[in-house]
Formats: structure tokens, sequence, C-alpha cells
């Protein structure tokens, strides 16, 4: 194997951990990542909105979606060159 394969194994295997841990964050923690940036500094008591709840959850899901994505294109990419 030559160095740059090796890399390119490395590189789709991070993206791959990556995007499914984004995944796993904005499905678990998107409403405590919400509640934190809608604080106001002081406040003992505060409303999040939904629209907020929704883009902490959903935008590092869908980076999450794109990087395990990105990783099965290299990988595609990888594997057509390794055959060659």
């Amino acid at each position: 194997m030559t160095s740059k394969f090796k890399q390119g194994i490395i590189l789709t295997f991070l993206l791959f951990l990556g995007g499914s841990l984004m995944v796993y964050l904005g499905f678990s923690k998107g409403h405590d990542i919400a509640a934190t940036l809608s604080r106001p500094i002081g406040a003992n008591a505060w409303m999040t909105s939904g629209e907020m709840i929704s883009a902490c959850t959903y935008t590092p899901v869908i980076i999450g979606v794109s990087l395990i994505l990105l990783s099965l294109f290299f990988s595609t990419v990888l594997f057509i060159k390794w055959i060659k």
C-alpha cells in the first residue's frame, strides 16, 4: 500500500466518524444546544422557539449526512483506483 492510499483510507474513516458524531449530536443534543444558545445573560427562565430547536437539531444532522456521503464517495474512488 502506498502512503497516499493509506491517507485516503484514514481520511475516509475520519469523515465517516465525524459525520456519525454530528448526526448523533444533532438528534440527541439539539434541544440542549438550542436552549443554551437562546438563553439571555443572567436569565433564570426563558423560552426557546421551535424554530431554534429545529435549526440546532437538523443543521448538525444535515452536515453529518453530508460528511457520511462524502466518505462514501471517497471510498468508492479509492476502491476503483485500487482495482486498477
